[in-house]
């Protein structure tokens, strides 16, 4: 084997786990994201479910944040929620998460901030979202959104 044909091996095994990483850190921002996706829209159906029973969704103008800070590395412990919000709503996460999930809720006069809704809502309204950090240090986090007015969930600085 000459010098050259070695160095050809060697540039084409870099290729290769160039592309095997970049193909796993995709991978595994989706399953990431998949969290997100599903959680959200199992909050979406309980917020339903919660407004058929008592005629308003479940949580306050201020918001309820858990788990209390956002994963980095490591996975965060769902655990049992302090915020009453969580235990009323009744959505219970499999164990440990990789986003911090908050919930809003309220009334026509309790129009949330941040331009959530095109026009402030004449009827009762939830937000829940996901705050996710996958790239610590670039000072973004991914959001992920579902609202009352929405079935789908908006997503914003995906993977960051």
């Amino acid at each position: 084997m000459t010098l050259i044909e070695l160095m050809i091996v060697v540039v084409i095994i870099g290729i290769l786990s160039v592309l095997a990483v970049t193909g796993y850190r995709k991978y595994t921002f989706q399953a990431r994201n998949s969290e997100a996706m599903n959680f959200l829209q199992a909050i979406r159906a309980a917020q339903e479910s919660y407004y058929q029973s008592f005629g308003r969704y479940c949580g306050r103008p201020q918001g309820d944040l858990w788990p209390l800070q956002i994963a980095g590395d490591v996975k965060e412990e769902w655990g049992d929620p302090q915020p009453e919000t969580w235990r009323h709503l009744g959505v219970k996460s499999p164990g440990w998460v990789w986003f911090q999930y908050e919930i809003r809720a309220g009334g026509p006069n309790d129009a949330p901030e941040g331009g959530v809704f095109a026009n402030p809502p004449a009827k009762p309204w939830f937000v829940a979202r996901a705050h996710g950090d996958f790239l610590q240090g670039d000072n973004k986090t991914s959001l992920f959104e579902i609202t009352s007015e929405t079935e789908t969930v908006f997503v914003e600085n995906e993977n960051h």
